[in-house]
């Protein structure tokens, strides 16, 4: 036997109201939490796709690409690397002891003087952490976005 309600006026409203809360709530949190981590690359051209997205320009074909292999136990370094890998919404814990794909790119338009170097770490075709650094004697590492470890 089906029952059937009425719904008036306010009941709609009520139910638009909650739908848009729970549509806002979900493209924030799939912002927020999915962000880089979510975008599938299938090589070179889709990185620098993805750094474009950052505003560096790179060249297109990236100084070096290695396979490296996360740490099964992360030392204190590697442990403030993965802080910076959190704040852009990584997190390389995930990965402890897998062979991961390294792409290094120059970066042509950051304002620091001397090479700046986009550092991106790809895992099945996911990227799953990075960075943007100088190796100069004032070097400095920032995540994607600019952001510097100790922000």
């Amino acid at each position: 036997m089906y029952k059937s309600t009425r719904m008036n006026k306010a009941k709609a409203v009520f139910l638009a109201v909650i739908v848009l809360f729970a549509a806002a709530l979900s493209v924030r949190l799939i912002s927020v939490n999915a962000g880089a981590r979510a975008v599938k690359v299938q090589g070179a051209a889709d990185i620098v796709a993805y750094l474009n997205t950052f505003g560096w320009a790179v060249e297109p074909e990236p100084v070096t690409v290695k396979n490296v292999q996360i740490p099964a136990k992360f030392t204190e370094t590697y442990q403030r690397y993965n802080d910076l890998q959190k704040q852009q919404g990584f997190d390389l814990s995930r990965y402890r002891a897998d062979i991961v794909e390294s792409y290094t790119f120059r970066v042509l338009n950051h304002p620091a003087a001397g090479d700046v170097f986009a550092n991106v770490l790809v895992y099945k075709g996911r990227i799953i952490g990075g960075d943007i650094c100088s190796f100069s004697i004032n070097g400095f590492m920032t995540s994607f976005d600019g952001k510097s470890m100790n922000s």
